[in-house]
């Protein structure tokens, strides 16, 4: 066996030497977000491959997508698919979350979380079901989980078997967490020894990768979103209005079914005495305390600001042209541009310059 599982603290390789027998008869689904973490779990299955624990043919990547993520997000799993040469397949449901929220009208609260259980966990499972009638063999759920990321998720077990059925509060099978004792630190690293940059948006300074916005977007989170992808906000402030006006159609047809048919907000606000995207991001904008505005706009805290492993913003390029995670492609500019110019001529149209994305990475005489 290779050395390079022992350069990483707090993964053990014999670990996976002595499952090693149990995987050796299941297909390995590993889930995949484009968050750090994921992609860490990504090089980590690539690296048991290289060793000979796991075999290649045994092993399946899959996205689920919400059809709520960033733009960012669904560029960089394309950077990793053609960089890492790997497969991901992507499940879902038709529509998305906006089909969901129109089918409830209403977004996911505290209290009903339906957008993790319908967009993620159920298409996963049945992408599972499919895999084993497909191979006749059973799978096992291998997830980037780590046990700082929270109470919950400190009582969790690196191996579980949630069988036999797939319930509300189990998963039907089995359960595999590799990155279970990992640090933010472990995973920086294995993005640094295969040179792989972490995801876009932990540059601009967000936290986490996944929905974007995710109902427990905090307050640093929903400026950045405000900063950097508008449309994003535009498009919510449509979606709450229409999804008044179902409530008000459905009300009309069945009265009493919706207590509160004049209020259909994206962030559960109404303790703080608003509501509505557009005030929302009024008050994210805030200094602490929610009332003044700061003079200028703070730099950001999380993400890689966060970590201590990225500058505070990316240097610009030509005539104001910015790209969020220009370590994207530093080291792998051929691949990431082709798989990128869609995304990027978009920024550049939305800042209404002149010309496309290859126009202007061509004029910094950058590979096209």
């Amino acid at each position: 066996m290779t050395d390079f599982f022992h350069t990483i603290k707090g993964f053990d390789l014999r670990t996976a030497i002595r499952i090693q027998p149990v995987l050796s008869d299941l297909m390995i689904v590993v889930s995949v977000s484009g968050g750090k973490d994921s992609t860490a779990l990504i090089l980590v299955i690539l690296e048991m491959i290289a060793a000979g624990v796991i075999r290649a043919d045994r092993v399946r990547f899959v996205f689920a997508d919400t059809q709520w993520e960033a733009d960012e997000t669904y560029a960089y799993l394309d950077f990793l698919r053609a960089r890492l040469n790997v497969e991901i397949d992507v499940v879902g449901v038709d529509g998305g979350m906006e089909a969901r929220c129109r089918h409830r009208a209403g977004f996911p609260g505290r209290q009903q979380r339906f957008c993790t259980r319908e967009l993620k966990i159920e298409p996963i499972r049945k992408y599972h079901d499919a895999i084993e009638e497909e191979t006749g063999l059973e799978t096992v759920s291998v997830m980037g989980i780590r046990a700082d990321e929270s109470e919950s998720r400190e009582k969790m077990l690196e191996w579980d078997d949630e069988g036999p059925r797939y319930t509300r509060e189990r998963w039907g099978g089995y359960v595999w967490r590799p990155l279970i004792a990992w640090t933010v630190t472990d995973v920086l690293a294995i993005h640094s020894r295969h040179a792989i940059p972490v995801n876009p948006l932990y540059r601009l300074g967000h936290n986490r990768v996944g929905c974007y916005p995710c109902i427990y977007e905090n307050k640093e989170g929903i400026a950045l979103i405000a900063e950097h992808a508008p449309k994003k906000i535009d498009k919510i402030d449509n979606l709450e209005r229409e999804l008044v006006q179902l409530r008000i159609a459905r009300n009309a047809e069945k009265p009493g079914r919706y207590a509160h048919e004049d209020d259909a907000s994206f962030f559960q606000t109404q303790r703080q005495g608003f509501s509505g995207i557009r005030k929302v991001v009024t008050w994210a904008q805030t200094a602490h305390g929610g009332h003044q505005l700061h003079l200028l706009p703070p730099p950001p805290k999380g993400g890689c600001m966060r970590w201590g492993v990225c500058d505070i913003a990316p240097p610009p390029l030509a005539d104001g042209l910015e790209i969020a995670h220009d370590a994207l492609i530093e080291e792998c500019f051929d691949d990431a541009m082709a798989i990128n110019l869609e995304v990027l001529d978009r920024m550049v149209a939305e800042r209404k310059l002149q010309g496309t994305a290859a126009d202007f990475l061509g004029g910094m005489g950058a590979p096209i």
